[in-house]
C-alpha cells in the first residue's frame, strides 16, 4: 500500500511565508539554492520566505509534501533585519590579537551561503576562547556555496596565531570529509586531478585549507544546520547578510571556473 505523503503547512504574515515541515535534507538544498529570501527562524523552527517568492516556495514544498496553506497571504513587505547583521569584532572591546597567543586552545563556527548558487555569497565566523568572543564577515561577487564554506574556516585560521588547538563547528559535510577523510591530501598528491584527469573544484582554497592545518592542531565537527545552535544560525546570519552587500569583491579563485562547486 502507498505510504501518506507528509504534509508541510505554509502560513502567511506581514508580507512573509513561514513552511513547516518534516526535515528532508534535500528539501532543505532545494530551498537553500531555489530561493533568495529564505532564511530559519530558530525559535519558531520554520522556514520564512518573502511573499514574492510565494509561488516558487509552493513549487518547490510541493515537490516533497502535500502542501497546507492555513490563511491568505498578505502583502506587507519582509524586513530586511536579518540581511542587515554586522559582525562584532569585540563584543567585549577586547581585539583578538590582545587575547590570542601561539599554542592557545579556541573554538570556531564557521558558515557559508549565496543568495543563488552560484552567485552572491558570503561567509561568516565566530571565534570563542578565554570567555572572549570575536566575529568576522565577507562576501564576493559571485562564488558558490562551497567554496563560501571552505573560506569561512580558511579565513579563520588564518586569523589565529600559529600551533593553536582549534575545533571548527560547520554544518558543511563537504568541508569535513574533504580534511577529516584526507580526500584534501589525496587530491593535492595526485596534482589537484580526479578520475578521468577531471580537475578538482576549489583546488586553490583546498591547497591553503591543507597549509593553514599543518601550522595548527585543528579539529573539524560538523553541528546540524538550522537546528537552534546558536552560533550556527549566528554565523549563518553574518553569511547571508554579507552575501547581499553592494561592492562585493571578486572571488578570483572562482572567476572563469565556471560549473564548478
Amino acid at each position: 500500500m502507498e505510504s501518506k505523503k507528509r504534509t508541510a503547512h505554509i502560513s502567511y504574515a506581514d508580507g512573509q511565508a513561514a513552511v513547516t515541515s518534516p526535515y528532508d535534507a534535500d528539501f532543505v538544498s532545494e530551498l537553500k539554492s531555489g530561493l533568495k529570501s529564505r532564511r530559519w527562524n530558530p525559535e519558531k523552527k520554520c522556514w520564512v520566505v518573502d511573499i514574492k517568492e510565494r509561488q516558487k516556495l509552493i513549487e518547490i514544498t510541493s515537490r516533497f509534501y502535500e502542501v497546507i496553506e492555513d490563511n491568505e497571504p498578505t502583502e506587507t513587505p519582509m524586513s530586511n533585519s536579518y540581511y542587515d547583521a554586522e559582525p562584532i569584532e569585540a563584543p567585549s572591546g577586547i581585539e583578538i590579537t590582545s587575547v590570542l597567543k601561539p599554542g592557545m586552545q579556541l573554538e570556531i563556527w564557521t558558515d557559508g551561503a549565496c543568495v543563488v548558487n552560484p552567485g552572491p555569497g558570503g561567509y561568516g565566523i565566530i571565534f570563542k576562547c578565554q570567555r572572549q568572543k570575536w566575529e568576522r564577515a565577507g562576501g564576493f561577487r559571485l562564488t558558490t556555496n562551497n567554496r563560501m564554506e571552505i573560506m569561512g574556516a580558511l579565513v579563520a585560521l588564518k586569523t589565529i596565531p600559529e600551533k593553536c588547538k582549534a575545533i571548527i563547528y560547520t554544518d558543511s559535510q563537504y568541508l569535513i570529509n574533504s580534511i577529516m577523510r584526507g580526500w584534501a591530501k589525496r587530491w593535492s598528491s595526485k596534482g589537484w586531478k580526479k578520475k578521468r584527469n577531471k580537475k578538482v573544484p576549489n583546488a586553490d582554497l583546498w591547497e591553503k585549507m591543507l597549509q593553514l592545518c599543518d601550522n595548527h592542531e585543528v579539529d573539524f565537527r560538523w553541528v546540524k544546520g538550522h537546528s537552534s545552535n546558536v552560533e550556527n544560525e549566528r554565523c549563518d546570519q553574518l553569511a547571508e547578510s554579507s552575501a547581499r552587500k553592494p561592492n562585493l569583491p571578486v572571488d578570483e579563485g572562482y572567476a572563469g571556473t565556471e560549473g564548478e562547486n
